[in-house]
């Protein structure tokens, strides 16, 4: 994770275009590049296997629809579509609705087929998918029967069966849920109002934040923790988040430890960053370095993933 100087005061969130951010700390220190970005030269019209001729048989897969828990507003769709099974997770990330019972290459092929049906259905619509659409709309209406293990699976997928900016759609969205999740506002600039109104974490209590986040992560699926490197900073860094704040309110913080070594490590060496000041980086600290090779030596063969970043 390339941070400089860790700290509940200066770790960062990145809003994509057309989206607010929150001003006080997040534990957001990485970000993708946003929808409007990505331009007619790094997006395609023609994501993964989907034939943009709109010709393509739509194929059903097996998997439900949560009901809604008030956080689908904040990932509008199209008429006709749902986020719900998206939404979920912002309160109950371990909720299921698309791959319970599915091993990780059966979600990935899952998911395909999800994706390319709505993609069909927009197309045969007479308004294909378009990548930059108005509060990423289309986002959510295509990932919009994915629950956080399936975008998981789609975000570390490395057959390719995915496309580059699905990847990319995908990790933006977990983004997304974690934020909200943290009462740290992402979505609609229309809607910042109406979240600020419902009961939820201050994003200025760094100690209610990082507690937030770390008991929210720690409910996210064994595949995500075990494969995610995402998953592993982030983990580390909402606990420290947490206890930073503990820590300049006087308050004995409560154990959150995560169950997990290479956490334990990368928390570590967060702290030791803090310690040493400027003129020192979080790469060449040896806790760092052992936080990284202690995550990759657990992460199961069959689904290993990419420990590269997006910044």
């Amino acid at each position: 994770m390339n941070i400089e100087g860790v700290s509940y005061s200066n770790i960062r969130t990145f809003g994509r275009a057309g989206s607010v951010k929150e001003t006080g700390p997040t534990i957001h220190a990485y970000a993708i590049q946003s929808y409007q970005e990505l331009g007619p030269a790094g997006a395609s019209d023609a994501l993964g296997t989907y034939d943009p001729t709109g010709k393509i048989a739509q194929t059903a897969t097996s998997f439900t629809v949560s009901p809604p828990n008030g956080y689908d507003i904040y990932m509008p769709v199209r008429p006709g579509f749902a986020s719900n099974n998206l939404a979920i997770a912002v309160t109950d990330p371990s909720a299921e609705p698309f791959s319970s019972g599915k091993t990780k290459s059966e979600i990935v092929g899952a998911a395909r087929k999800a994706i390319d049906a709505r993609h069909a259905a927009m197309a045969e619509s007479g308004a294909p998918f378009r990548p930059k659409s108005n509060e990423a709309v289309d986002w959510y209406s295509v990932f919009g029967d994915l629950d956080r293990r399936a975008l998981n699976a789609v975000r570390t997928d490395e057959t390719g069966i995915f496309s580059k900016e699905e990847k990319e759609i995908a990790q933006s969205i977990m983004i997304q849920q974690q934020s909200l999740a943290m009462g740290l506002y992402h979505g609609p600039t229309r809607l910042a109002g109406a979240y600020a109104a419902k009961d939820g974490v201050d994003p200025s209590d760094h100690m209610a934040v990082g507690k937030a986040g770390a008991l929210w992560l720690d409910q996210v699926s064994l595949e995500e923790k075990t494969t995610s490197s995402e998953w592993m900073e982030q983990r580390a860094a909402a606990q420290y988040l947490y206890e930073n704040g503990a820590e300049q309110t006087g308050i004995k913080p409560e154990d959150l430890s995560s169950g997990f070594k290479f956490v334990d490590m990368l928390l570590q060496a967060y702290r030791e960053l803090e310690q040493l000041g400027e003129g020192h980086e979080l790469n060449y600290l040896p806790a760092y370095q052992k936080a990284w090779q202690m995550f990759v030596d657990q992460v199961p063969a069959e689904q290993s993933t990419s420990t590269t970043l997006f910044f």
